[in-house]
């Protein structure tokens, strides 16, 4: 009798202990993803204002937060007009606040050369990878219907985040 009690101890305790670990980690898991989505939005890159989606990829839970993201959008502004906004952006942000724990970059370049580079990178797809080659031609549809809509520019960001 006494050893059934010590069993059912046991198991009790093992339970507990599991519980407050997954709990634990998954607590450190969402407050690491609410800072990353935080210092992404607000220290590296906020998504241009006339910017219109492209196509967005990422890794983890969801995107512009915690592990890798890739956010491709098109605007009617100039290369000209979209850099100095990233410009602006940045240099104001140094003014105030201290680094945060994403880290990011972004690429701007006329959405001919997105095209250009879009078209590329379909062609270096080989034809085995349906699905990824699908993608591939889709995004490049969009750019070009983008482009026939008088859209000038192509901004590709990025950003990772995380352990």
């Amino acid at each position: 009798m006494e050893a059934n009690r010590n069993q059912t101890g046991c198991l009790k305790t093992t339970l507990i202990l599991v519980g407050v670990a997954v709990i634990f980690i998954t607590g450190i898991i969402l407050v690491g993803d609410l800072k990353c989505a935080y210092d992404v939005e607000d220290w590296w890159m906020p998504l241009y204002p006339k910017g219109e989606t492209v196509d967005v990829q990422y890794d983890f839970l969801r995107p512009r937060a915690w592990g890798i993201t890739t956010w491709i959008m098109t605007t009617r502004d100039d290369v000209d007009t979209v850099k100095q906004f990233y410009r602006d952006t940045r240099l104001e942000t140094l003014k105030n606040k201290t680094k945060g724990i994403a880290a990011g970059d972004s690429r701007v370049l006329t959405l001919e050369d997105g095209i250009a580079s879009a078209r590329d990178h379909n062609d270096s797809i080989p034809q085995a990878q349906e699905t990824e080659k699908s993608q591939a031609l889709a995004r490049l549809k969009i750019l070009e219907k983008r482009l026939e809509d008088g859209h000038r520019s192509q901004i590709i960001l990025y950003s990772a985040c995380g352990l």
